[in-house]
């Protein structure tokens, strides 16, 4: 054999030689991964938004521990199981959901019925209410699917000053600022392309306004809808509006939907409920599909029954057994 030859084959030799050990290297790497680190990341570290990128359910979720989370709105105590909470859950008066905690600033589980809060966010399955859980978790991370299962999401927010507050007028100057609004401002319509050259047009400023369309018979809601350039369309300002009530009165439901094309073909238009809680001195805000527009009524009184219920008195349950298990 040639001395060119034999240093042919030592190179290949040497070559194969890394190739086996890299490949040894990376079986083992994932090995340790999959079996050791990543369960003991997700069951300490990992935050619960890291697994959604990668379109799983996070492993050991559903084990984690529900806490009753205490606080008072406007004076009213109240005591929420913590799987019920959403987003930034109770926001505290003291503790702003934005800034830092601070080292004398109790942590959420260390709360008493004497900590005002602002307000509060919940997610529940629809129409049984049920929370995030064992049984639910599979639900939950579906909900953005077109057929997934329906969730709401539930917003509170105590009136800074419920005594002085006009109720009756609220949500009627929300309404009529919201109609006024769209026809004081020109908005921005993108043109299309006037020729093969360009990658796209120039702009103009249009003008939207509402058109009243009168009481809907598969509601019972009066309504009206934006009309005009651009309303095919999803914009932030292109919704419905529904109500019940009356604009030179009083409004007691202001209901907004997506109007338009949605960005996403397969993704729901949704509705944002808003209404008072007079209980609380408190307004609410619920987040549903358009599909579920009809049952407006139902969902009001099943939401408002769900809030209420967490009043003091789940506190005693609490007290029985101070913490549970999902």
């Amino acid at each position: 054999m040639g001395k060119g030859v034999r240093d042919l084959f030592d190179r290949w030799a040497r070559l194969s030689l890394l190739i086996a050990v890299l490949v040894l290297l990376w079986v083992g790497a994932s090995v340790l991964w999959s079996d050791v680190a990543r369960p003991l990341l997700v069951k300490h570290a990992t935050p619960e938004a890291w697994p959604q990128l990668h379109g799983e359910v996070p492993p050991l979720l559903a084990e984690r521990r529900v806490t009753i989370r205490k606080a008072n709105i406007n004076g009213v105590p109240i005591a929420i199981p913590s799987n019920y909470l959403a987003l930034a859950g109770v926001e505290y008066k003291d503790q702003s959901i934005w800034a830092p905690r601070k080292p004398d600033t109790p942590m959420p589980d260390e709360r008493t019925f004497e900590h005002a809060a602002d307000a509060f966010t919940l997610s529940v399955r629809w129409p049984d209410l049920q929370p995030r859980s064992r049984e639910t978790e599979k639900s939950y991370w579906s909900k953005d699917d077109p057929d997934g299962d329906v969730w709401l999401l539930i917003g509170l927010v105590a009136d800074s000053n419920p005594e002085a507050i006009d109720r009756h007028l609220g949500l009627t100057r929300v309404l009529r600022g919201r109609i006024k609004m769209i026809e004081g401002r020109l908005h921005t319509r993108k043109l299309p392309p006037r020729n093969s050259t360009e990658m796209w047009g120039g702009a103009e400023k249009v003008r939207i306004h509402y058109e009243m369309r009168g009481t809907d018979p598969e509601t019972g809601l009066k309504w009206a809808e934006p009309v005009g350039p651009g309303t095919e369309r999803f914009h932030a300002w292109n919704q419905t509006l529904h109500w019940q009530g009356s604009l030179d009165g009083q409004v007691i439901d202001m209901i907004e939907c997506y109007n338009g094309r949605m960005p996403n073909p397969e993704s729901r238009p949704v509705c944002r409920h808003r209404l008072r809680l007079s209980e609380w001195g408190a307004s609410v805000a619920v987040t549903y599909p358009l599909e579920l527009l009809p049952r407006w009524k139902k969902i009001k009184s099943k939401v408002q029954d769900l809030i209420l219920d967490f009043e003091e008195k789940l506190s005693i349950q609490s007290a029985k057994g101070s913490e549970t298990f999902l």
